[in-house]
């Protein structure tokens, strides 16, 4: 189980004399450490609104200098998609603040022209917007503005609403977006109205701004040897993200998994937590659930595989939604089960190269926690 700690109380743990009932998770992530998918890793499994099981594996690096700890902080990469940008949209839908056939002209004066005037907020969240899945960029374009304007500039791939390309660009855009209408930029805003009055207290954007008890948790990510040249610890793995001072929609975020256990927990209690209502259930429905016959897919909200394998596990039911991060996390939430799964590690450490069996790591401690639970 770990040490227990009041920030797993705060999440709603439970401690369990049943432990060992998840004893597989545990024996799936040392062998993953043995094998060199990843240093270390923090797993969660979270029932009913409460944390009932939380195991730190591993070290942070393969020197086995630090062991891993159950509030190390991590590189949440593309999570980030989904506990900012989206959940920032889902608040200003809430609020009446945003349309999801809302026209992105409306913000971005460059999508004012033939191909691009009728992309909306909805085509953004789906990846059904025309853009590309991403582009390079930062081997010529190394300051902010400048890359916000080749994404807003970027010609259109297909056209909008054809197909599903996963697009970090539109939801880099999309956190500009929610900039213009609440003239913050997001990471203050999510800090605002989220994660400080949630408690969150380990989820940062830059934390590198942050005292070194807080960079000390972190482990690192990977070595760039391309941009960078150096070891990537406590700064934003993603070079875009980097470029556009660690602070961008689709990645750059630093959370726990005591951090992720509670926003789990704000989504499966349709909006709730902690004695206030952050976002209207029917919008936190209506963005989880599939939006998308083309991908399956909610409104950001990725959804569990409708045939063939899943990092959800086979166990999960059809009615499960969350995200996966390049870095190594995931967190998957089975409604029908009242059930969450959250996976931290660092599998792109030291090379982005390692870790490439993440996908089927995250599935089998996914089914250790759905077979753990079923009742005899």
């Amino acid at each position: 189980m770990g040490v227990f700690t009041p920030e797993m109380a705060e999440a709603g743990y439970r401690p369990s004399t049943e432990d060992s009932t998840f004893a597989g998770i545990a024996s799936i992530l040392e062998q993953a450490v043995r094998d060199s998918v990843f240093p270390g890793a923090v797993a969660t499994v979270i029932k009913d609104g409460s944390v009932i099981y939380q195991q730190a594996v591993g070290f942070h690096t393969y020197d086995k200098r630090r062991k891993m700890k159950t509030n190390d902080v991590f590189d949440m990469a593309s999570i980030t998609k989904i506990v900012s940008t989206t959940t920032a949209a889902m608040k200003l839908v809430s609020e009446g603040k945003l349309d999801l056939d809302a026209e992105v002209r409306q913000w971005v004066p460059e999508f004012d022209t033939e191909s691009k005037k009728h992309i909306t907020i909805r085509h953004l969240l789906l990846h059904e917007s025309g853009l590309p899945a991403f582009r390079v960029y930062v081997d010529s374009l190394q300051q902010r503005e400048d890359i916000l304007n080749a994404i807003r500039n970027e010609p259109l791939i297909y056209e909008p609403g054809d197909r599903y390309v996963y697009s970090d660009l539109g939801m880099i855009l999309l956190a500009e977006i929610v900039s213009r209408i609440t003239a913050l930029p997001i990471d203050i805003y999510m800090r605002r109205y989220f994660y400080f009055p949630m408690g969150m207290n380990s989820t940062f954007f830059n934390p590198k701004t942050l005292n070194v008890g807080y960079t000390y948790r972190i482990p690192p990510t990977e070595r760039d040897t391309v941009f960078r040249h150096k070891l990537i610890q406590a700064e934003v793995h993603d070079e875009r993200a980097w470029y556009l001072d660690g602070v961008a929609g689709h990645a750059g975020l630093f959370s726990s998994a005591n951090d992720l256990a509670k926003y789990c927990i704000l989504l499966m209690n349709g909006g709730y937590y902690n004695g206030q209502q952050f976002l209207d259930p029917v919008v936190v429905e209506t963005f989880t659930a599939m939006q998308s016959e083309q991908s399956g897919r909610g409104y950001g909200f990725d959804r569990r595989s409708r045939n063939g394998f899943t990092t959800a596990g086979s166990l999960s039911s059809e009615d499960t939604f969350g995200h996966t991060g390049f870095t190594g996390t995931s967190f998957w939430i089975d409604r029908e089960k009242n059930v969450a799964i959250i996976l931290l590690t660092n599998r792109t450490y030291p090379y982005r190269s390692f870790g490439k069996t993440i996908s089927k790591i995250r599935a089998a401690v996914a089914d250790a926690a759905f077979s753990a639970l079923i009742t005899p």
